[in-house]
């Protein structure tokens, strides 16, 4: 049963489990519908719940449990509160329905594409999540209305509760970004936005600083747009006004400076990093990249290859922005170990082209491992997105060997081809990789 607003708008009845479950996988987001409720004889299984409602945008999902006659008897209810899922579980006659209690900082209305995947709206409010913002008002808006021009999305805006942001995650321009701000009076941001906000939080050592630096850099050269929430301005290169210059002109010129100063830094780094990687070609010492989507698991693993914590392990998007490299020995032979930033789709050419850097390490290494959460939904697309990422940044095919994380919560192992399945918490898995490594770049030696 399906209700908008505490209204049934619709419902269906299924003969098996089976066919919900399958009913509940190919279900599509809608402006339709924000609960969903089920009752069933025997509960069904929902993996990832979280996931589950964000992908199909859905604020509260009950499960009803019925006996032969149809009879409610137990109800287990799941509930967003901002960013937070809340599950209470009672007897159906005395369960009282909570109501919301955290006040929402950045309450924001995110707009989608109905061409978007529930994998892919859910990655994209775990976006908005980990940049600070909180999604109190979601819309699915088809691709031609965003063609058509603002209207759709302002008669929607009408029903929305006060907010003060709104993002929208479906390709468009800077002018439509702009024309919606000032109809709205409200912060209207891009996925873009979103990106580079989190790179700014995350950025901590001068490689991660100077990225950001240029991608900032590349985005305000195109758009013009600088009213931004939550990015952080690139200082230095502001020169005096010249005679009859217009504020047009100023900002060029100052964009122009800024960028000329930036790639300068760049390519500094760029050469800081080339220097590293030749002393270690040199000194014949092999390197293994750890590489993914974002999430992944990549951290994870290298703080468990080197058995200490390295870096911080997170389940936020992006949790560090600066490739991390260690010296560490297996069975007496030294190795270099480098952790990476997650990879995301759907980044700008801007966005991208400012980490030809780590691109460049990671082509560079002699063996990449390719970390894949097969538990996530859309994983296979996330690989193939990785896999071609990598190859067209340089990287030998061979190099590359998939490893598939979180091995026990997998409910099904596919048979594969190259790599294998692992648990980053069994030792027993953490050997089996070190060994793996040894031989396969000893092997390569002899």
């Amino acid at each position: 049963m399906f209700l908008s607003k505490g209204t049934v708008t619709h419902s269906r009845i299924f003969v098996s489990n089976w066919d919900l479950s399958d009913f509940l996988e190919k279900l599509k987001a809608s402006n339709d519908f924000d609960t969903l409720l089920i009752a069933a004889k025997t509960a069904p299984k929902i993996a990832g719940i979280k996931s589950f409602m964000d992908g199909k945008l859905i604020k509260h999902l009950g499960i009803i449990e019925h006996d032969d006659e149809k009879i409610p008897e137990n109800i287990t209810f799941f509930y967003k509160d901002l960013s937070k899922i809340h599950k209470l579980s009672s007897p159906f006659f005395l369960f009282k329905e909570p109501s919301e209690t955290e006040v929402p900082e950045n309450p924001t209305a995110a707009f989608f594409s109905s061409e978007s995947t529930s994998s892919e709206i859910a990655e994209n409010i775990k976006l908005a999540e980990d940049a600070g913002f909180s999604i109190t008002e979601s819309f699915i808006i088809s691709v031609q209305s965003l063609k058509n021009g603002i209207n759709r999305i302002l008669e929607l805006l009408k029903t929305a509760t006060e907010v003060e942001n709104m993002i929208i995650f479906a390709e468009t321009t800077a002018a439509f970004l702009s024309k919606l701000e000032k109809a709205t009076k409200l912060t209207v941001l891009s996925r873009d936005d979103l990106i580079i906000s989190i790179f700014n939080a995350r950025a901590e050592g001068t490689g991660g600083k100077l990225k950001l630096a240029s991608a900032v850099l590349s985005k305000e050269k195109a758009a013009f747009r600088n009213k931004i929430t939550g990015l952080s301005r690139i200082k230095g290169g502001i020169g005096l006004k010249g005679p009859g210059e217009t504020k047009e002109e100023e900002r060029k010129r100052i964009l122009k400076n800024k960028e000329k100063n930036v790639r300068k830094q760049l390519e500094n780094e760029f050469s800081r990093l080339e220097f590293q990687r030749k002393f270690r070609k040199k000194n014949q010492i092999p390197t293994i990249a750890i590489v993914g989507y974002t999430n992944a698991g990549k951290s994870t693993l290298f703080n468990a290859l080197l058995n200490e914590e390295a870096t911080r392990e997170s389940d936020r998007f992006f949790s560090s922005i600066d490739p991390k490299i260690r010296k560490f020995s297996l069975f007496g032979k030294p190795f270099f170990l480098l952790d990476t930033v997650g990879f995301i789709s759907n980044m700008s050419k801007d966005i991208t082209d400012a980490f030809n850097s780590t691109f460049s390490e990671i082509a560079a290494s002699d063996l990449i491992l390719h970390i894949i959460d097969s538990t996530e939904n859309g994983w296979e697309a996330k690989k193939k997105f990785v896999d071609e990422l990598l190859l067209g940044s340089g990287c030998d095919k061979k190099s590359i060997i998939p490893l598939f994380s979180k091995k026990g919560k997998i409910k099904i192992k596919r048979p594969l081809r190259k790599g294998f399945f692992y648990d980053a918490f069994d030792t027993d898995d953490i050997t089996k990789i070190k060994k793996f490594i040894y031989e396969k770049l000893t092997e390569e030696e002899d």
